[in-house]
């Protein structure tokens, strides 16, 4: 047989045996299921390992289903999962969209409800006014002057004007990054300039005029000004960013201002992501926000490991090779996009 055929061999095993997963895990399997799949097993014993691997990440999946279940008993789990698909602002994208059929036809439907190792968005995502899927960037026109950048993984609100602010600018940032231009307003302009607001947890920003990038990853923030100033409240302080400034605050407390560079922020506007000196756990933990499925890093023998890179967001599944090849780790690929690295 030639390397071709053989190829062709291995590839048409493999997807026989997602086949026999599907069936078998649906609910709905035979006991001449059962029987034919062993005669399938014993026909092809060189497959047994990959087969064996398969069905141990699903049956992880599954145990973490079962406690999502346990903690959820009041809502059927294909009435939520109806919901989620109802709710949904655009068509997910194809691989997602497989990777939830696999789960239906696994009988995991609830697993809308708190994905399991965040594989896809959970209901609650799905509330906010604008919002983007992994490795998905998307544009927000406020104005004809004031337009938001949304990163991936990012959810935001936009806020109703308060009273006597009828001519406010608002959102909140729930989760994520985004980038927030308020540009110049035109020559001869009569009207007056209509502030930005945003608000992500406790903090308040306000500019007339400025570039800024503000990141939220629960309660912590980060606002970098790039250009212009910010104005930015907290119930701890206020103080007024400019150009190349960055400050980080949580509910409970505001870090001292320093100062950045403002290309490295926002290179993420460009497809790039720059590592100086992050411990190789966070590289990981980033390249999952940009990247569907989930890369999970087996070994804390390297975790903090410093790594000095720059990614580009295009190339994510070569980045995960390359650190494995620069650590000395496998690079194990399971269905669903998750990869095993350690």
């Amino acid at each position: 047989m030639s390397h071709a055929d053989d190829k062709h061999a291995t590839g048409e095993a493999k997807a026989q045996a997602r086949e026999w997963l599907v069936r078998l895990r649906s609910g709905h399997a035979t006991a001449e299921d059962v029987r034919a799949y062993r005669r399938w097993c014993a026909e092809h014993p060189e497959h047994a390992p990959g087969v064996q691997l398969m069905g141990d990440a699903w049956g992880t999946l599954r145990e973490v289903a079962a406690q999502i279940v346990e903690e959820h008993p009041e809502e059927h789990p294909h009435v939520a999962f109806a919901r989620l698909r109802a709710s949904q602002p655009h068509p997910a994208r194809p691989g997602r969209r497989a990777f939830v059929g696999f789960a239906v036809a696994a009988g995991a439907s609830w697993l809308a409800l708190r994905p399991p190792l965040q594989l896809w968005p959970a209901l609650a995502e799905f509330a906010a006014d604008y919002r983007t899927g992994t490795g998905e960037q998307r544009q927000v026109a406020l104005s004809d002057r004031v337009v938001v950048e949304l990163n991936t993984q990012t959810r935001i609100n936009v806020l109703p004007a308060s009273a006597g602010q009828t001519a406010q600018h608002g959102i909140e940032l729930l989760a994520g990054e985004a980038e927030v231009v308020a540009a110049t307003p035109s020559a001869g302009r009569s009207t007056p300039i209509r502030p930005i607001v945003v608000v992500a947890g406790r903090g308040r920003l306000q500019a007339d005029v400025a570039r800024f990038n503000i990141r939220r990853a629960g309660n912590q923030v980060c606002v970098t000004c790039i250009s212009g100033s910010v104005a930015f409240e907290h119930p701890q302080q206020r103080l007024t960013l400019q150009a190349a400034q960055q400050v980080v605050y949580d509910d409970r407390e505001v870090r001292q201002v320093s100062q950045v560079d403002p290309a490295a922020v926002t290179s993420w506007r460009r497809g790039v992501l720059l590592f100086n000196g992050v411990p190789l756990v966070q590289v990981v933990d980033e390249i999952n926000r940009y990247r569907p499925g989930k890369v999970i890093l087996r070994t804390s023998r390297f975790s903090q490991s410093k790594v000095q890179a720059q990614i580009y967001t295009a190339n994510l599944d070569g980045a995960v090779d390359m650190l494995g090849t620069l650590y000395h780790m496998d690079v194990v690929r399971l269905p669903g996009n998750i990869t095993l690295l350690g």
